[in-house]
């Protein structure tokens, strides 16, 4: 009888010291939970633990910090987004003031009676340029937020590439001469069709032509020919002033490789160019082999 009464006693003592140390790690948990709270972002990899692994409790509070690793990546690309969105602003805000600011000044100069016919010529020429600059950013800034929440519209059908894109290099043919670009063009004879809109295939091919104009050297090759199950549109241009670096963000929106940003490096055009070949299916991708900069675009057949 007394050996069961000295049992029962240590039992109690066991059981109310586990209940005293249950206790005390709830109130511990509390406590942490109640920190982390309060300290936001200043400790932001904080974790709940426990003063006696392997209790009960462990697995609850895995399961509070898993819910806290979800909370804290959620914070994290908040930042990044909320980071990259301003930084978008500013550069939207850069891009429309820049014409903006020659339009109103030389409506200013325009406003003289005494101007010289001349030299009135010559500035309603630059606000009729910088007016279309304006429009072709707005008309970039619109289409690309209508494919982002997947609100451009695209009919898909088989379409043949060399005819949309040797209309596209003629009626660009000006352009190439006045900058004394050089040419070298290589069509494979007989190219499948393929899978797209017609619209969509002359938007990305004259974006791309765009961009070697602006950004490239004094050559362009361009090719298209078959690879595998895929139709390959080749843009190669000389380009010194990129590096790796850029060449991982050169579809990113407003990304440009000129740092001062002059107004005319929207960054939009090879981002619509990701943007409309991936909605149909298709895939883009970007190079660099020493100075010589290549974008491929890889079309599936129809």
């Amino acid at each position: 009888m007394f050996l069961i009464l000295v049992f029962f006693m240590a039992l109690s003592a066991v059981l109310l010291a586990l209940l005293l140390l249950e206790r005390q790690s709830l109130k511990r948990l509390r406590d942490d939970l109640r920190t982390i709270s309060r300290s936001g972002k200043d400790t932001p990899n904080k974790r709940l633990t426990l003063p006696a692994p392997g209790r009960p409790l462990e697995a609850l509070v895995h399961e509070i910090n898993a819910l806290m690793d979800e909370k804290q990546a959620v914070q994290v690309e908040s930042l990044r987004r909320e980071k990259a969105l301003r930084q978008q602003i500013a550069n939207i805000s850069h891009d429309l003031r820049t014409p903006l600011t020659a339009i109103l000044g030389y409506t200013q100069l325009l406003k003289d009676p005494a101007l010289p016919a001349e030299d009135r010529a010559e500035y309603l020429a630059v606000v009729e340029k910088r007016s279309h600059t304006l429009q072709t950013l707005l008309t970039g800034f619109y289409d690309l937020s209508r494919m982002e929440s997947g609100e451009y519209p695209l009919s898909l059908s088989p379409v043949a590439l060399h005819p949309i894109l040797c209309e596209l290099l003629a009626a660009f043919y000006e352009d190439f001469t006045e900058k004394g670009v050089h040419l070298a063009v290589d069509l494979e004879d007989n190219l499948p069709e393929v899978a797209a809109d017609a619209g969509a295939v002359t938007r990305i091919f004259t974006n791309l032509i765009q961009n070697a104009l602006k950004h490239g050297g004094q050559r362009l090759e361009i090719r298209q020919y078959t690879e595998e199950n895929t139709v390959v549109t080749l843009f190669a241009n000389e380009a010194g002033g990129l590096t790796e670096a850029d060449v991982a963000s050169i579809f990113d929106r407003f990304f440009t490789a000129d740092r001062m940003r002059t107004g005319q490096n929207t960054g939009l055009g090879l981002a619509i160019v990701k943007n409309l070949a991936e909605t149909m299916g298709h895939q883009v991708s970007a190079s660099l082999d020493g100075s010589l900069f290549s974008i491929h675009v890889y079309w599936k057949r129809a």
